[in-house]
């Protein structure tokens, strides 16, 4: 315990708990309105998201010291399960519809995302199959295609939901990792054109999605409609110049901007704490990108490398999709902001995905700091992650 204790990376915890726990406060200074209204308690939101928090730390604790190197070994399972997860939630009397969406398993109050889960499932697959397949990279076929099926067949089950955000945002993070696994850049260029122009048909090809473009270019067309959502948020960042409204003084909330305490929060922290307000939660998002890169620079295991590479994008991808959507800059798609948004399968898989954060950075830090002792091996290494059967730490 002392070794892990010592070799922990308190800033990358540091980070994390700012966010959430300032999530926490926004998550009830935007809600307790509506939560009054709709359920006749103004902490109902608060109340949730504040479990949900408490479960999301506890699993990031557990994880941080379970070796990252199983997830690994178990990468079948873990995508057969997901592709289950996906499949289930289409089937009619299983699958849970809100808001013309069809994106949740569960019953009552537990309720959750496969496509959150999926999230995971996809960054530590491609991590270990292009680890794998290092002497295949530069052929196509061989190397990079076989992967991009399994993706494309994930992404085809997302999308059907729909939920082309979260599925934009899997593939982001993916075409990073594949990026630096050594594939040639024709490639990798190729594979992202195609990708562009899929997702820009997708775009175009339904209603909903064509309007949510068009209402993004121009709100003020339609700004009782289409755009209402967007020019409400202006409303509020506009509101809040540089020290905002004050906590809790948003006028916003009280109706006018849908989705406050979810996807728009960013603009309620606007109008309430105004510019500082947005440049600290924008601080604590860079810091927690330059953590994460760290973390991939030092990390000496190549599988170790594109999970925290993987990890750290995806969730800052997800937080500069949200804020884009909060200013008009992208097309709304439904994103939460990472660790402040409410909502319980989001945090939760956050937290996990930075518990593996964690974990990498603690084996990482624990060799460094056992190297420089003198020795030149870490006790217990891991000399085959398919062999691999115990932590690295056993006091």
């Amino acid at each position: 315990m002392k070794q892990i204790l010592r070799s922990y990376d308190f800033g990358l915890l540091a980070i994390i708990l700012l966010l959430g726990i300032f999530g926490l406060l926004m998550v009830y200074s935007s809600s307790f309105a509506f939560a009054e209204i709709k359920h006749g308690n103004p902490q109902y939101f608060f109340n949730k998201q504040l479990i949900w928090l408490i479960i999301g730390l506890t699993l990031f604790f557990f994880v941080s010291i379970f070796p990252y190197q199983l997830y690994g070994r178990w990468i079948i399972p873990i995508v057969f399960l997901t592709f289950l997860l996906l499949i289930a939630v289409l089937i009619p009397g299983v699958g849970i519809e809100r808001n013309y969406s069809q994106r949740w398993l569960g019953a009552g109050p537990l309720i959750f995302q496969p496509s959150e889960l999926a999230k995971i499932a996809f960054i530590v697959y491609f991590s270990k199959v292009y680890t794998n397949k290092q002497k295949d990279i530069e052929s196509f076929t061989k190397g990079v295609l076989p992967p991009l099926i399994i993706l494309g067949a994930g992404f085809g089950l997302i999308l059907v939901q729909p939920d082309l955000g979260t599925g934009t945002s899997i593939l982001l993070a993916c075409g990073l990792i594949l990026s630096v696994s050594g594939i040639r850049q024709v490639h990798f260029w190729a594979l992202a054109g195609t990708a562009a122009a899929g997702i820009a048909v997708l775009a175009f090809s339904a209603s909903y999605r064509l309007e949510r473009l068009t209402s993004f270019i121009n709100p003020f067309a339609d700004p009782d409609g289409s755009g209402f959502q967007l020019v409400n948020s202006y409303l509020s960042i506009g509101t809040g110049g540089v020290t905002g409204t004050g906590l809790a003084n948003s006028v916003q909330k009280l109706g006018y901007l849908p989705e406050a305490h979810t996807d728009f929060i960013m603009a309620i922290i606007a109008e309430e704490l105004g510019f500082l307000g947005v440049a600290m939660t924008m601080i604590l998002y860079l810091l927690l990108l330059f953590k994460g890169f760290h973390i991939f620079q030092k990390t000496e295991n190549p599988f170790g490398k594109l999970l925290a590479l993987g990890f750290t994008f995806q969730i800052i991808s997800q937080a500069m999709i949200n804020l884009g959507a909060v200013t008009g800059m992208l097309p709304i798609t439904g994103i939460t902001l990472p660790l402040i948004s409410y909502g319980g399968t989001s945090m939760v898989i956050t937290f996990i995905s930075l518990g593996i954060m964690m974990n990498i950075s603690l084996q990482q830090n624990y060799r460094l700091k056992y190297k420089k002792s003198g020795n030149t091996t870490p006790p217990n290494r891991v000399k085959d992650e398919k062999t691999y059967h115990r932590p690295v730490w056993n006091g």
